[in-house]
């Protein structure tokens, strides 16, 4: 564990009421920070990669204005690989000084005392997003990391080809009906959005609840799965097992509309540049869309000399900084801010007044549990029904039944 000892002679001082100005550094630092990045497995290309330096350096480039002697070293990993990358690394002593992870990543890596816990002023914490620091802290009062950003999901289209993004799921039907090429993925966080608009997101999470299965239970999963098997037999919508496999379609034309993580909307924006079209995913009978945002995280080594701490602590605590946060938003508009202090322009951007919608949309207290209650092995396993579902290997009453022993820890009444 670090303690905030060790947080005194760093680059700024977030403590106070607004915390915008910039203190006097105690002393210069002088070093090396090396950061691993990870990112799911299916999304690594070349230009990931390229973008992840890019804004890396975008970060280095203003810390440097303050302390220029620092410099950064990034190596992007598959975010599923870590562990066994860590253990081996860690062994040697090579760890990494930061890593920017999930949170959930995070979580998993603290449990297998992968990368140490840390602490940091309860001032400095008081600025950001309360939701992401209550999922950070652990109950010794220590944290798996440093929110740094939130990546919410939207709806991404081809203004070519879709004058206005559907409202409703029935608008999305009766739009791919007459031709709109719709893509879905059935990787169960990307699809957990229609949850909530088809009424199934209370029953998913009282399920991961081990709360006793309903009535209730059992007809809003029924609900879902009937929406999935309509949507899969209409002639234009296409599920996909990944996002990256829609945004390729997206990108090539095949696909006019999808759900999209906002960090992918700069690789969407390259490509079809003002034709590019965002907007808040559809609601439905039941309420709004249940997407779920991202929460990337800082999360911190084992193997740091006392000097690559503190190295790693400056630039942590510079990252969340209303400096960098504002700068990064105005900058790239594919994320938002953790500091509560930097508001998101959503006057000027439709991109970030729907990333805005989206965020909020998550904050629902069935999709926080959602992700928090349910295990990698668990959506895997619910990826796995759903195809032999829509590939009419399972029936919709065993798929209803697997989908409630999956959830609830093998009951399925």
């Amino acid at each position: 564990m670090v303690t905030a000892g060790l947080v005194l002679p760093l680059l700024v001082s977030l403590a106070g009421c607004n915390g915008q100005r910039l203190q006097p550094m105690l002393r210069p630092l002088e070093g090396t920070v090396y950061i691993a990045v990870g990112v799911s497995e299916d999304a690594i290309d070349g230009e990931l990669q390229k973008e992840i330096r890019a804004r890396t350096a975008m970060l280095q480039t203003t810390f440097r204005t303050l302390q220029p002697k620092i410099r950064l070293q990034v190596e992007v990993f598959p975010e599923e690989n870590l562990p066994n990358e860590l253990r081996l690394r860690n062994s040697t002593g090579l760890s990494p000084d930061l890593l920017l992870v999930n949170e959930s990543t995070a979580r998993d890596l603290v449990r297998e005392r992968l990368i140490d816990t840390v602490s940091f002023p309860a001032a400095l914490l008081e600025q950001l997003d309360a939701g992401s620091v209550v999922r950070v802290r652990r109950t010794d009062g220590t944290l798996t990391g440093l929110p740094m950003e939130l990546q919410p999901q939207v709806a991404c289209f081809d203004r070519r080809r879709v004058d206005r993004s559907p409202a409703t799921l029935s608008e999305l039907l009766a739009l791919s009906a007459k031709g709109m090429e719709v893509g879905l993925s059935l990787d169960a966080v990307n699809l957990a959005w229609t949850l909530g608009p088809l009424g199934a997101i209370d029953a998913v999470s009282s399920l991961l609840a081990r709360q006793p299965v309903t009535p209730v239970t059992r007809q809003g999963l029924e609900s879902w799965l009937s929406w999935l098997r309509q949507a899969d037999q209409q002639q234009h919508v296409t599920f996909y097992p990944t996002e990256p496999e829609l945004l390729k379609g997206l990108i090539a034309g095949t696909l006019d509309w999808i759900p999209c993580r906002s960090i992918n909307l700069s690789r969407v924006k390259a490509r079809l540049g003002k034709h590019m079209g965002v907007a808040p995913l559809p609601s439905g009978p039941h309420g709004s869309a249940s997407p779920i945002t991202r929460e990337r995280v800082l999360a911190f080594g084992v193997n740091s000399s006392p000097v690559q701490r503190q190295l790693a602590l400056a630039l942590a605590r510079f990252a969340i900084s209303p400096l960098h946060q504002r700068d990064m938003i105005l900058r790239s508009q594919f994320v938002l801010p953790v500091n509560r202090e930097v508001a998101p322009p959503v006057r000027s951007s439709s991109v970030v007044a729907a990333m805005v919608v989206g965020r909020q949309q998550s904050m629902q207290r069935a999709t926080i549990r959602l992700v928090e209650g349910s295990s990698k092995g668990q959506r895997e396993a619910w990826q796995a029904l759903l195809t032999r579902f829509l590939f009419d290997d399972l029936s919709p009453q065993a798929t209803l039944t697997g989908l409630i022993e999956l959830l609830s820890g093998g009951r399925s009444r």
